[in-house]
């Protein structure tokens, strides 16, 4: 029988779900052979912009080929195998169909969420530190051309922050859908992750490492280029062979943090409070829709009385 992935981590992007693969990716019963696949969008990959900077990235990075993508998890015996592609959930109207059309049981889902406005920046600050050249003011009001000319998902801002009717989606199409909240997996993290083992029904004793998995790299590039050539040679994978052979692979995750650091400016970007207030406007009523869906869920992202 072909071997498919049988929980898919669907996102959303800047949620949590680089520091949910590197937890989950420890438990001996769990395997997650590629971090983002992408292999459910990879008709949209391919219809990406040639204008569109990352689009050389996402071809080389991610898995478009069955062959290939069925390789990942066959001969695997860890009970659970792991798709995570943050861009499932965006995406959802063309990735559900083909999960639900696969010779294979039913998956779990896992969706992680995020206040949409600290979600949206972080996002924008992520494609800063690479090709991304406007103000976060006005990439959000260059974000419809962007859709329009058919840049990736990646950079629609506020588009991704949207996520009323891509959880109803997934939760109305899988019997097992668990959403996780960014605020609750930070400041709660073991609890969390012991929820998340329990409902993929795998040892939640298991206590996994947390070196590194939260210390990230922030603040600006002093070098762009000098940034884009480190995630370019990080995304090497005879290079990472190379590297944990020589250093060990938690050794290797160190240089690598040290290196973007030395690159990084002291200086924050910050998100005035007069956009916040915008924003928290323009997402209340996906908000109000989104309580509607998860009414058993506390959401309280806005602390000013936006979402009360």
């Amino acid at each position: 029988m072909t071997a498919y992935p049988n929980l898919y981590i669907v996102g959303a992007p800047k949620s949590g779900t680089t520091s949910l693969y590197h937890y989950l990716n420890q438990h001996p019963d769990i395997c997650i052979p590629d971090k983002e696949p992408r292999f459910f969008i990879r008709e949209i990959i391919n219809k990406v912009s040639e204008k569109d900077p990352v689009k050389p990235y996402l071809l080389r990075s991610s898995t478009l080929d069955l062959e290939n993508y069925v390789e990942l998890y066959n001969n695997r015996t860890e009970k659970i195998r792991c798709d995570s592609s943050t861009q499932y959930l965006f995406h959802y109207k063309e990735v559900i169909p083909q999960i639900k059309a696969l010779d294979a049981p039913e998956p779990k889902i896992l969706v992680l969420l995020r206040n949409p406005v600290d979600r949206a920046f972080s996002n924008y600050q992520h494609n800063l530190a690479t090709f991304e050249t406007l103000s976060f003011e006005q990439s959000i009001k260059e974000e419809k051309n962007r859709i329009n000319h058919n840049y990736n998902s990646f950079w629609y801002y506020t588009a991704l922050s949207q996520y009323a009717d891509s959880v109803k989606a997934y939760l109305e199409s899988f019997q097992q859908v668990k959403v996780i909240f960014f605020e609750d997996f930070t400041t709660q993290t073991n609890d969390t992750l012991k929820e998340i083992f329990a409902f993929l029904e795998v040892d939640a004793r298991f206590n996994p490492s947390h070196f590194l998995v939260n210390k990230k790299s922030t603040g600006t590039p002093k070098s762009k280029w000098l940034n884009a050539l480190f995630r370019s040679v990080s995304g090497m994978t005879f290079l990472k062979r190379i590297f944990y052979a020589c250093f060990g692979k938690e050794k290797t995750r160190l240089i690598r943090e040290i290196a973007f650091r030395k690159n990084l400016t002291k200086s924050k970007n910050k998100l005035s409070a007069e956009t916040r207030h915008q924003l928290n406007a323009y997402f209340k009523e996906d908000i109000l829709k989104l309580k509607e869906i998860l009414p058993l869920q506390n959401i309280s992202w806005f602390r000013h009385g936006a979402d009360s």
